[in-house]
């Protein structure tokens, strides 16, 4: 049977449990912080397949060596507006936003700045990274490879990651627009959510180890395959691979272990990142209102029939993270009991009422 969210927290109080646990499984405090707030921003934007649902995950690599807790995260190679960076397996929220870092500030400098990084791990949502260039008033961009859980498009077997992209832009009037697109149909976390809540999945986004469609999410991990967003996806999977990996010097393909299995293993994956400053090409105020020309434009389409508006990208996000920072984040119960037993298993208490049952 299904199980339905009935549980409820607040960012602060989430945030602040999240990063007590890291500290407690090795991480400096500025970097449990980090780790913290990627993880909580995701599930407050409604992204819970990169939420506290990958926890214990983390928690895990930390405690069984597979993740370096105190890495030793350095530019091995750099140019007025580009850098290549090695993350020295480190937690890939910390590599990734170090990287992201590196490009922006080349950005404020060169225009344009371009980070590539290896030695790193999985980095949770791109979109945390594109946003962060957005803060700056800046287009930013992100994007990982990761083990192979994605078959190619016309195969039946996993054999690349489905190596998501985040596009960040500012507007005017309508907040940013943030594109933030796994390769296959769908993340990898929601089937994986899916099945933590004992919910089927739609058909045509898993095939089982036997290639054919199934409804189980327990199929993916079992020998499985994520579908890939048609041949276009596949190939942007492709591109991606290419420069994550193979331009960064990571691992690539099959090189690169399941993080969330291979627990003591080191990950290895890369990343990319790129900040543009908008003030380089165009008067800033100006790009914002042609930003929200394009929007306004987009919205005023009429209407396929079962339509109620059009959104454009990160604008869901964004309606969900307005919502539940009034309500509290919902939490499905087994995310709930696993941040629990979690948070004991380390001696981290739980403060009494920050998780609060909903009415069902």
């Amino acid at each position: 049977m299904a199980s339905e969210a009935p549980y409820s927290a607040s960012f602060k109080g989430l945030k602040a449990l999240a990063r007590d646990i890291f500290i407690r499984s090795g991480l400096p405090p500025d970097d449990a912080e980090l780790v913290a707030d990627a993880l909580v921003t995701a599930d407050l934007r409604g992204t819970n397949s990169h939420g506290m649902i990958r926890l214990p995950f983390y928690v895990k690599r930390l405690l069984d060596g597979g993740t370096k807790a105190k890495p030793d995260i350095k530019v091995l190679a750099e140019g007025p507006s580009y850098a290549l960076i090695d993350g020295d397996n480190g937690m890939g929220q910390v590599v990734a936003a170090y990287s992201m870092h590196v490009a922006i500030e080349k950005a404020k400098t060169a225009g344009t700045g371009f980070a590539v990084a290896r030695n790193s791990s999985h980095f949770g949502a791109a979109a945390y990274y594109s946003m962060m260039a957005v803060d700056e008033g800046m287009i930013g961009i992100a994007a990982t490879n990761g083990p192979p859980v994605m078959a190619p498009w016309g195969g039946r077997e996993a054999r690349i990651g489905n190596n998501p992209l985040s596009v960040a832009v500012p507007s005017g009037h309508h907040g940013p627009i943030v594109l933030d697109m796994a390769m296959s149909v769908v993340a990898g976390g929601k089937v994986r959510l899916a099945a933590k809540k004992g919910e089927k999945i739609p058909l045509g986004w898993v095939v089982n180890r036997e290639g054919k469609a199934t409804e189980d999410p327990n199929d993916l991990p079992s020998g499985g395959a994520l579908l890939p967003l048609g041949y276009k996806g596949f190939g942007l999977a492709v591109a991606l691979e290419i420069l994550c990996g193979a331009l960064s010097g990571a691992r690539v393909l099959d090189e690169i272990p399941e993080w969330f299995k291979a627990t003591g293993d080191e990950v290895g994956n890369g990343h990319m990142f790129a900040a543009i400053d908008i003030s380089r090409f165009c008067e800033v105020e100006s790009f914002k209102s042609r930003v929200d020309h394009i929007v306004e434009a987009l919205k005023d389409t009429p209407l396929m029939e079962g339509f109620k508006e059009i959104l454009v990208p990160g604008e869901p996000e964004a309606r969900m993270a307005d919502i539940q920072s009034k309500s509290g984040i919902a939490l499905p119960e087994p995310v709930v009991r696993d941040l629990i037993s979690t948070a004991e298993s380390l001696g981290v208490a739980v403060p009494e009422g920050l998780f609060c049952q909903k009415r069902v």
